[in-house]
């Protein structure tokens, strides 16, 4: 049975979600684009797919010729949308970041499990596959038991989005540097090492991008991590770097310190390993290649598609994506309270 998708919001990531189903043509076709904002973007997406056009999402999810929604709004809308999905039986893959505060995410996933309904999030790092060829070795116990870890970003948001974009209005984004880009690698590294227990959190402004100001969204955010299973962790995002000063594999600085040896991916990813031969005569360049960006995304569609078709929950469900997102708000009220802050337990 080939599933019928509507796309809601026609913007950047939202071409990537395209892109998607179209590698997916054995198991879904695209019937209706939709876009609040501009007919236009919704038009040209439609043209791909020979879908019909709209600006009301309500009438996407009121057809019922639509088996699953792609929603790729702004994170205000994310929870009414979701929520009127699953009342309407539809399938649901929803955008990073899931909603706006934990009560909202909280009443999502319930609405699909109540309606029997995938809802799966837009986590698309675990589908890198350079990440999952990591995920491997990491479960190779390659670098034995790991001890620490450190991962950073260096973007400059007002290049990369006009300034009437909703990216720079907390009142439709939700926040700035940590919900809208660290979110992806807090949930890696849930991927990688389980729950995280507690959090501390610094976060700034550099004044070099609108709307992000105290009282807005922060563009700086500096943040310590203790998971459960003891691992340190240490982060930094800046949203107003002129220049990456880390070549990396994957644009983001990723370093995993076990007591067995070390994984990293500065100018491409290496592994030490005091107990495999071939790793242990010093830091060792591993056959990894770098993928476009598009190929997880891809792999993020399919897999949302089988699990629709198989009746199972995704990898990246909206269950297992509230420990993500009680992290990401737990950061908040300790950069917020300037204390350590207890991450709420979601999972059972």
């Amino acid at each position: 049975m080939t599933l019928r998708i509507g796309i809601l919001g026609c913007g950047k990531i939202a071409r990537l979600h395209a892109q998607g189903y179209k590698t997916a043509s054995d198991l879904a076709q695209v019937v209706v684009c939709c876009d609040e904002y501009s007919v236009e973007l919704a038009q040209n997406m439609a043209k791909e797919f020979g879908a019909d056009v709209t600006t009301s999402w309500q009438a996407v999810i009121e057809r019922s010729d639509v088996d699953a929604v792609s929603i790729c709004m702004p994170p205000d809308q994310h929870a009414p949308i979701a929520l009127a999905a699953a009342k309407a039986g539809k399938h649901v893959l929803l955008e990073k970041p899931m909603a706006m505060n934990m009560e909202e995410c909280k009443q999502i996933v319930a609405a699909a499990e109540q309606a029997d309904t995938v809802l799966m999030i837009g986590q698309n790092q675990r589908w890198q596959p350079e990440h999952i060829q990591i995920k491997e070795l990491l479960d190779r116990n390659a670098i034995g038991k790991i001890v620490a870890l450190r991962f950073d970003c260096n973007q400059f948001i007002s290049r990369m989005y006009p300034p009437d974009s909703w990216i720079f209005d907390k009142a439709k984004s939700g926040g700035g540097m940590i919900t809208q880009t660290a979110v992806h690698k807090i949930d890696l590294m849930r991927h990688f090492f389980g729950e995280i227990d507690e959090v501390s959190a610094f976060n700034g402004y550099t004044g070099l991008n609108p709307g992000y100001k105290p009282g807005g969204n922060e563009d700086i955010s500096a943040f310590l991590m203790n998971f459960e299973n003891g691992i340190v962790g240490e982060a930094f995002y800046l949203f107003a770097a002129y220049k990456v000063p880390i070549p990396t594999a994957t644009g983001e600085l990723t370093i995993i310190y076990g007591d067995k040896g070390v994984i990293h991916n500065v100018l491409g990813w290496h592994i030490y390993s005091t107990e495999i031969p071939e790793y242990s005569g010093g830091l060792t360049k591993l056959d990894i290649h770098q993928h476009p960006y598009t190929d997880s995304v891809n792999a993020e569609v399919r897999h949302f598609l089988e699990c629709i078709r198989d009746h199972k929950e995704p990898i990246t469900s909206g269950r297992n994506n509230l420990g993500t997102m009680a992290t990401v708000f737990a950061l908040y009220k300790s950069a917020e309270t300037k204390t350590v802050v207890k991450v709420e337990k979601t999972q059972q």
